[in-house]
């Protein structure tokens, strides 16, 4: 059901080029389609608005609309009730003769990015989508035969370019059709030479137990209707301390500056300050350090870089949760985006981790 399939859907109720429209028109109000949008704004000006609405995917409005839609099209095609979507969504806006101004996306598959193969793709042009200025995919035989030439050979980056094209073939789609497709589907872009800007939203899908790679239940991938935490937090009434560590498979090979640029983006982004920075002993992998802070120390909160940071034991895990609510710290998940502060936050982690392979 997800190898090169058209599926459609009910333009009344998620309007997207309505949507995208009205807010493109915040920005630049000069915009009067989106299609003739190339008429109006200059590359740059089109990189400012691309930003824009990254940040529109971030907010209330976009995120319900996401959920309805994606509910209204996913459920049928997936053999499990557990899922999630792509927390955070791509507007690509494909100008006429793009390729003059360095915005040619190459052909690739999205194993190659870190995609793993039990995600599924669903693409959603919001103008029509034909010829030149549509995506260019390859079938799943086809993509296979490439994939493994390619790293047998050893290609160049020309070389991919050159044999993968011919392969391709243009999505041809209308407002109020999307596209369904594997990570492992070959896919790029011709230079546009029609008159008309195509825009485009890119999102993903994780069943519960698919093979996800680098792109982390809880991280990369959020449940339907999941918001991100809003709460406020100052030094005034808060004393918040930081928390880094190797011990766990996924955190072990990230350098503390790294664990330490997602934990203070964070922090800044929900006002909190922190009071120190800490971090667990190496290969003790019980956590003891952890443990101790949340405990003994006399502070409010603990900003971890990820649920990903906790430990490999599951029990474990769920003992320190309960530790914190039982103690009144809160501990904030960076990555994430979320907190465990009661007991139903822990069921939240408790459900995210059931995705971990």
């Amino acid at each position: 059901m997800w190898d090169n399939q058209t599926v459609n859907y009910d333009l009344v109720e998620h309007n997207w080029p309505e949507f995208w429209l009205k807010n493109a028109r915040k920005i630049f109000p000069g915009i009067k389609s989106l299609e003739k949008v190339h008429e109006v704004l200059d590359p740059k000006q089109i990189v400012v608005l691309g930003n824009h609405l990254q940040g529109v995917c971030q907010n209330d409005e976009f995120i319900e609309k996401v959920d309805s839609y994606y509910n209204s099209i996913v459920p049928d095609r997936i053999d499990t009730d557990d899922w999630m979507i792509q927390r955070f969504f791509t507007i690509r806006i494909v100008i006429p003769n793009q390729a003059k101004t360095g915005r040619l996306l190459q052909f690739h598959k999205d194993e190659w990015t870190g995609n793993g193969l039990g995600i599924k793709t669903l693409w959603t042009p919001i103008t029509k989508a034909y010829g030149s200025n549509s995506m260019q995919i390859m079938s799943l035989d086809d993509s296979k035969m490439i994939s493994n030439k390619c790293k047998l050979e050893e290609w160049s980056f020309d070389k991919l370019q050159t044999e993968a094209q011919p392969l391709c073939n243009p999505v041809t789609l209308d407002p109020g059709q999307s596209f369904l497709f594997e990570q492992h589907h070959i896919h790029g872009n011709v230079n546009n030479e029609t008159d008309i800007t195509r825009w485009s939203m890119d999102g993903r899908v994780l069943p519960k137990g698919g093979v996800y790679h680098r792109k982390l239940p809880g991280g990369y991938f959020r449940f339907i209707g999941e918001r991100q935490t809003t709460k406020k937090h100052s030094i005034a009434d808060k004393k918040f301390i930081s928390y880094a560590g190797w011990n766990s498979n996924w955190s072990g090979g990230i350098p503390l500056p790294m664990q330490r640029a997602t934990i203070n983006e964070y922090c800044s982004k929900n006002d909190i300050q922190i009071n120190d920075y800490q971090f667990e002993n190496e290969f003790l992998d019980w956590y003891p350090a952890l443990e101790q802070f949340i405990t003994s120390y006399n502070i409010d909160g603990i900003v971890l870089c990820s649920i990903y940071s906790l430990p490999e034991d599951l029990q474990r895990t769920k003992q320190i949760l309960q530790s914190a609510v039982d103690n009144n710290v809160e501990l904030h998940f960076a990555n994430e985006l979320c907190t465990v502060s009661k007991q139903e936050d822990i069921k939240h982690i408790e459900r995210v981790l059931g995705f971990r392979l």
